[in-house]
């Protein structure tokens, strides 16, 4: 009691109490606050009836740990103190309702979690199965959950196994019979219609959906061996209130809701509709649905073999010798973090969450939550782009580099979910439509976009047939394909892909609006090619690219084609032209990728500009590089050309000392003299590398013509 005393008595909690009053003196009534706190003075009595319950069951009450820097340690405590964005608009809000603003109707959907801060609770308490169980404090849902119940017989039986050991006193010889513990689950508060279901409190499962649903299948077991036995009509009556929690003059419900694709079975079991459930076609219901049927009618034989003097003992010990902690943090996002620090949900990343998000709470109709929920399963499949899947991860990065587009923020991982639903929320307000509606307009075409893109498959854009092979698309082309080869393999220009999938996006006017013409994405594609080979070579620190990076969306929205539409500053290229000049591409691995893209790039313009057969180059799956002058070779190697080594080092990884290869060459080939690769050289497809097969030695005068040729070919590519 002393726990809550202190907190109730709180100088915060005080100077809420009298804002309270006086809201109701003057006559504004302040619903979603005054509900929350209404609800934690019922709690804080509900969890001493609780305590003083237990006690005289013998039971040692439960005990609760605290994390919080803040003043108010209660999360309950803390939500009715504090103004969310939507109660300080002034909106009342109830389950059944739909949400308003002054300039009219808003979406149904809850409010929008903020990020974490410092202060925020954590509240975690060991209870025993009883206690959570009880009453209507604890009702679960997972109805947002893009995980199904994944339990098979094997995991359900294991944990019978184990509880049944443990109530018999197996598991330990030096004590007879002692607390089971069942580890921990992660809730998040949810919204509670207390008018319709009375006090209680309903929580969103991110940790514990097996564990909590085959409970639920064991007590529902229960319920129904013991109603064959004679004189135990209450057990089993106590069992259906555990499952079915009754409150006189309100709505019923059940202790825990599945997805409603997969909940049929298992609403079925909780109710105690047994005989409709007969009725069910297994066949053509989902695997949770047939798991969840095939796991009851296991428990059911299991709990039937037993005794009655011998399935009341073991309830006894589930109801007060099974222990959960039960940990209820602040936000999804802490939850999230807890879940992912514990080494669970390793296959659960942000994108799934927003998937939840997007499928089921932002989306109201039934059949839209799973054509859309299917649909996104599709697009996130092993990659096919032929039947339009794209990979799981190549949705995420989709979404994320749409939400950094049209939010204009550089979207830290900690913020991911957070922003995600910020780009969501922001575009079913402002276009007045649901979840379903933005995956249709705004996941699946830049996903798809994004994927194509990704796999140098170009001809499957949708603008694609309105370029009937002029020579603008294949411009077009040559600069997606380097753009390709660095963003795929350059680390530092991955960012890049935000502007690229804006273009292309603009290109097949994908979100509804006019196209852009060929020609000016041709000539936006110029800008960002120098953009990304300048983020690789200049290494620009994460605050400037992202500045570069939002510069260049704002001009792409506000491009009136009456100037010339740039990024770079006459600085930013003067200091790539010189990198291009004095890096040693050839000292590392990122080097020599970039080397490899930029004379990929040349050679392609080159081709394009004699005989237009750039389709060979486009077409070569493998480009090695090779230095002319060799890094490790004899003296000989060298030649008289090269008798300072102090000159050899200082271009041996230069540009113009670099050639690209359609075939490797062995470890002996490439340490030859340079009148022993000539030969090669002048088979290559690559223009610029049969060029060199005409020089008669490879010294430092025709090492800075042919790197003088480049450059000006760079010039003439890229304008620098």
């Amino acid at each position: 009691m002393k726990r809550y005393e202190s907190t109730l008595f709180n100088p915060v909690l005080v100077v809420a109490l009298m804002h309270l009053c006086l809201m109701m003196t003057c006559g504004f009534y302040w619903i979603p606050g005054a509900q929350a706190f209404g609800s934690f003075v019922n709690q804080k009595n509900n969890n001493q009836e609780r305590i003083n319950h237990m006690s005289s069951r013998g039971t040692s009450p439960a005990w609760t740990v605290t994390h919080s820097n803040s003043v108010v340690s209660s999360s309950n405590m803390m939500r009715a103190t504090r103004l969310s964005p939507r109660q300080g608009a002034g909106i009342i809000t109830t389950a059944s309702t739909k949400l308003k603003m002054a300039v009219g109707e808003m979406p149904f959907f809850a409010q929008m979690q903020p990020p974490p801060k410092e202060g925020t609770a954590s509240i975690t308490t060991r209870l025993p199965l009883g206690n959570i169980f009880e009453s209507r404090d604890y009702i679960f849902s997972t109805a947002t959950n893009v995980r199904s119940y994944e339990w098979t017989l094997k995991e359900a039986e294991e944990l019978l196994d184990d509880l049944l050991d443990a109530s018999n006193g197996i598991l330990s010889r030096d004590v007879p019979k002692q607390d089971y513990e069942l580890s921990q689950i992660v809730l998040v508060p949810m919204e509670w219609d207390r008018e319709l279901y009375g006090l209680g409190n309903r929580y969103d499962v991110h940790d514990g959906q097996q564990r909590l649903v085959t409970l639920c299948l064991l007590f529902a077991a229960l319920r129904e061996s013991f109603a064959k036995d004679e004189g135990m009509d209450d057990t089993a009556m106590e069992l259906a209130g555990m499952l079915n929690p009754p409150k006189v003059r309100k709505a019923d419900l059940v202790r825990i809701e599945l997805n409603k694709r997969d909940n049929e079975v298992l609403g079925h079991i909780l109710k105690n509709d047994l005989k409709e459930m007969d009725h069910l076609n297994l066949k053509k219901m989902t695997k949770a649905n047939q798991r969840i049927y095939e796991n009851y009618k296991q428990f059911v034989a299991r709990i039937d073999e037993m005794e009655k003097s011998e399935k009341v003992k073991f309830l006894d010990y589930l109801v007060e010798n099974v222990y959960m902690l039960v940990c209820i943090p602040e936000s999804a996002t802490i939850a999230r973090s807890l879940v992912m620090s514990q080494g669970k949900g390793k296959d659960n990343e942000p994108i799934d969450d927003f998937k939840g998000l997007v499928c089921f709470r932002y989306t109201s109709e039934e059949d839209n939550m799973y054509k859309t929920f299917d649909a996104w399963d599709k697009l996130a499949a092993v990659l096919d782009l032929d039947n339009g899947s794209v990979g799981r991860n190549t949705v995420s990065d989709a979404c994320l580099l749409r939400a950094t587009a049209e939010l204009r923020t550089k979207i830290r991982k900690r913020d991911q979910v957070y922003s995600l639903e910020r780009w969501l929320r922001m575009d079913v307000v402002e276009n007045r439509h649901e979840g379903h509606v933005f995956y249709k307009k705004k996941v699946e075409p830049a996903s798809l976009l994004l994927g194509q893109y990704r796999e140098g498959t170009f001809n499957l854009f949708g603008f694609y047939a309105r370029s009937k092979g002029s020579q603008v698309w294949k411009s077009i082309v040559m600069r997606l394909r380097f753009l390709r080869e660095l963003t795929n393999n350059i680390p530092a220009t991955k960012e890049v892909e935000v502007v690229i999938l804006e273009l292309l996006l603009r290109a097949g006017a994908s979100e509804g609006s006019k196209p852009m013409s060929l020609s000016d994405l041709d000539r936006y594609l110029h800008e960002v090619e120098q953009l990304a080979l300048w983020m690789a070579l200049t290494k620009p620190s994460a605050t400037l690219r992202s500045q570069r990076l939002f510069d260049a969306l704002d001009k792409i929205y506000n491009d009136n084609k009456k100037q010339n539409f740039q990024v770079m500053s006459q600085e930013d290229k003067s200091s790539l032209r010189e990198a291009l000049v004095i890096t040693e591409f050839g000292s590392s691995a990122s080097g020599k990728k970039i080397a490899i893209a930029i004379l990929k790039r040349l050679n392609t313009f080159v081709l394009a500009q004699e005989d237009g057969k750039e389709d060979h180059i486009m077409a070569s799956t493998e480009t090695y590089l090779e230095s002319i002058l060799p890094i490790q070779g004899s003296k000989k190697a060298w030649g008289d050309s090269w008798p300072d080594p102090n000159e050899r080092d200082k271009w041996v990884n230069r540009l113009g000392n670099l050639a690209i290869l359609n075939r490797k060459a062995t470890a002996r080939e490439a340490k030859m003299a340079f009148v022993d690769k000539k030969m090669r050289y002048a088979n290559e497809i690559y223009p610029l590398t049969s060029r060199i097969a005409k020089m008669e030695q490879w010294n430092s005068t025709n090492l800075v013509k042919h790197l003088a040729s480049i450059v000006a070919l760079i010039d003439q590519v890229w304008g620098l």
